[in-house]
Formats: structure tokens, sequence, C-alpha cells
């Protein structure tokens, strides 16, 4: 390809555009499976994330492809990881009107500041040892006895004359035994 025999500008685009735009099925295909494929990283913010897929919609454009905001708002939450999924079902019940890529872009957004937070403030006050998932444990016995100060029971259980039976322990019958994990109701 010469571009010195080119005079204008309008003449040397379409020429530098076939030469160099790829705008063949095998591209919008490429293209298409990369959007497809594309998943946010947790290192990567949420507007750089968008950038790349709008990169993305912006080259299947150019190849004269026609995509809508629905498309495009699937993508997005295709590629979204498992600590999205709250927002990701809430935008997905949302009336089908109310639903556009400006709406769906600041909860996103709103979303990613929202986790920041909640990270933040899970690294100022760490939990504690004996703190579960669960609201109400049952298998673990967290009393503390006021005599001896030894968990596991309270002080009208305690007797050192007493020896455990399960853990050989001073101080608690068996039936008070923190080491013994407790069978659960068969309901």
């Amino acid at each position: 390809m010469s571009l010195s025999e080119e005079n204008t500008c309008a003449s040397i685009f379409p020429k530098l555009k076939s030469t160099y735009l790829r705008d063949g099925a095998a591209n919008q295909i490429l293209i298409r499976k990369r959007l497809a494929m594309l998943k946010k990283k947790m290192e990567v913010s949420m507007q750089k994330h968008l950038n790349e897929v709008n990169g993305l919609v912006n080259q299947l454009k150019s190849c004269d492809v026609k995509i809508s905001d629905m498309d495009i708002i699937a993508y997005i939450l295709m590629s979204l990881p498992p600590e999205y999924d709250s927002t990701k079902s809430a935008i997905e019940n949302q009336p089908s009107e109310h639903v556009s890529l400006q709406f769906v872009i600041s909860r996103l957004l709103d979303a990613e500041a929202l986790l920041k937070d909640r990270r933040v403030s899970e690294t100022k006050a760490p939990r504690s040892e004996s703190s579960n998932d669960v609201a109400f444990s049952t298998n673990q016995r967290t009393v503390v006895c006021f005599k001896c100060n030894k968990k596991g029971h309270i002080a009208r259980f305690y007797d050192k004359t007493v020896v455990c039976h399960h853990c050989g322990k001073l101080g608690h019958k068996e039936r008070n035994c923190r080491f013994l994990t407790r069978k659960k109701p068969p309901f």
C-alpha cells in the first residue's frame, strides 16, 4: 500500500482503514469472546474494569456491530466476582424500564465503595477468637467461672474434688465438660 499517491485525508483514511482495521467476522467473534470471558480482578477498581468493557464495546462498534445497552449490561454483570452477587441480584430484579447502562454503572460504583468500607471496618475491628459466623453457637461453652477464672463451667459446678470422666481435669463433671461435643437432636 502506498499513501504517497493520495492527496487528501479523505482519500488516505479509507486506505488506512482497509489495511489496519479488521472488521471481519473472525475479529467480531474474538472481541465478543473476550467480552464474555472478561472477569473483574480484585486489585482492579470498578472504574478501570468498566473502562475495559467500554473499550471492547467500542471495538465492536467500530466493526459496525450494533450492540444494545442490555447486551453491555449483561456482559458487565457476567464479569463480576461473587462478592457483587447481591448487587447483581438487585439490578436483575429491577423493572426493565428502570434499568439503564448509567443506572448499572452508578450502582456498581456504589457497591464497590460499600465493599471497600466493609473491608476497612473489618481490618480495624479484628474478630475475637471465639467469634463464629453462627448467630447462636451451641457446641461452644464460653461461660467463665468466677471462682477459678476458667472457661467451660460456672461457679455452681466448681468443685476441686470432682474429676471429669471425659477430659480428666478437676473442677467439673462430664456433663459440663467444654471439650465434650454435644450431640444435636435428630430433628
